[in-house]
């Protein structure tokens, strides 16, 4: 039997990618229409701006390059969606479309397009802007509050209360419907639940991964918690606070940047957790998942690698007692 050795993604066709990133399209929508009831017509013009410079900027490097042009290639629309939601609704327009030429025309094209980008598009951006424009990414307008207000008052995000040892002043209602500071996208913990649950049926997303990686960090948040309240109260917040919870859904399970093979997948998934939580505790930035992950996928191939070498020293050795045994 001929075997083809091909690159990532390993999916089957372009209909089954299609298929797939159509589900992560579909999950990120109810993203937008909470966010939208919290803050208004803004999150509509930052979603929609963002779709559609990463979508020409994909069209137009695949265009140059002499690619062919995937008509049911939905990943820059996946790029385009992500990245506002995990940036506050406060952030200005020309902060998102930095971000989206970078991803795009940085992170994900000069690689080879579509499953050849070692680094998640979308979180390239994100880090990318969060470096240059420290202010603006992590300081959020209050729900309800700042709709439809000219000049919204931005405050601090339970993370950053976090990082200066001080237990965030929200309840657990609040922290379940997202009525809190902090991403747009990365608050409301019901409707990221539900979001789980739709793409884990959908098989779009293994559960595995992302039970793996919120295990990790919240073994790390009960054993070394960063406030006096308690050891529970510790993990409430740090799992509902920042990006963490949105990226055990959409970043972990980046089809492109983490391992293929389910064993070191998990692996990677744990690790990354713990890694998450060390950029948390000690790192510049309130929140760590964006530098976290980068240095992970800059991983993730050396992962399948080892994996793939270990199960072939079983194959051969299993080969060669078959072969003592006749």
């Amino acid at each position: 039997m001929n075997l083809m050795n091909s690159r990532p993604p390993h999916i089957r066709s372009r209909e089954s990618n299609f298929s797939i990133m159509g589900d992560m399209v579909i999950a990120l929508l109810p993203l937008y229409f909470m966010a939208y009831f919290f803050y208004g017509n803004h999150v509509a013009v930052l979603g929609a701006v963002s779709v559609i410079v990463c979508v020409l900027l994909d069209v137009a490097c695949t265009f140059l390059s002499r690619r062919r042009v995937g008509i049911l290639d939905l990943s820059p629309v996946v790029t385009g969606l992500l990245i506002p939601l995990m940036l506050p609704a406060s952030v200005e327009l020309y902060v998102i479309i930095v971000a989206d030429l970078f991803a795009i025309g940085v992170v994900k094209q000069p690689f080879g397009g579509l499953g050849q980008n070692i680094f998640n598009p979308a979180v390239a951006g994100v880090a990318f802007v969060a470096l240059t424009w420290k202010t603006q990414v992590f300081s959020y307008p209050v729900p309800i509050q700042s709709l439809g207000a000219p000049a919204a008052r931005l405050v601090a995000s339970p993370a950053a209360s976090l990082k200066m040892g001080a237990t965030p002043n929200y309840g657990v209602m609040d922290l379940i419907f997202g009525n809190y500071p902090g991403p747009m996208g990365a608050t409301g913990i019901l409707i990221l639940i539900t979001c789980l649950i739709y793409l884990v049926v959908r098989r779009t997303i293994n559960g595995k991964t992302t039970l793996a990686f919120m295990g990790t960090a919240t073994v790390i948040a009960f054993l070394f918690p960063r406030i006096t309240t308690g050891r529970l109260e510790s993990v409430l917040y740090e799992l509902t606070s920042g990006v963490l919870f949105f990226g055990a859904i959409f970043l972990i399970n980046e089809p492109t940047t983490a391992p293929k093979a389910e064993p070191p997948r998990l692996f990677y998934a744990a690790l990354s957790g713990a890694v998450v939580m060390l950029f948390r505790y000690v790192g510049a930035f309130e929140e760590g998942m964006f530098f976290a992950m980068i240095l992970m996928n800059a991983f993730s191939w050396l992962m399948d690698m080892k994996y793939e070498e270990r199960k072939s020293r079983e194959r051969r050795a299993r080969y060669e007692d078959t072969a003592e045994t006749v």
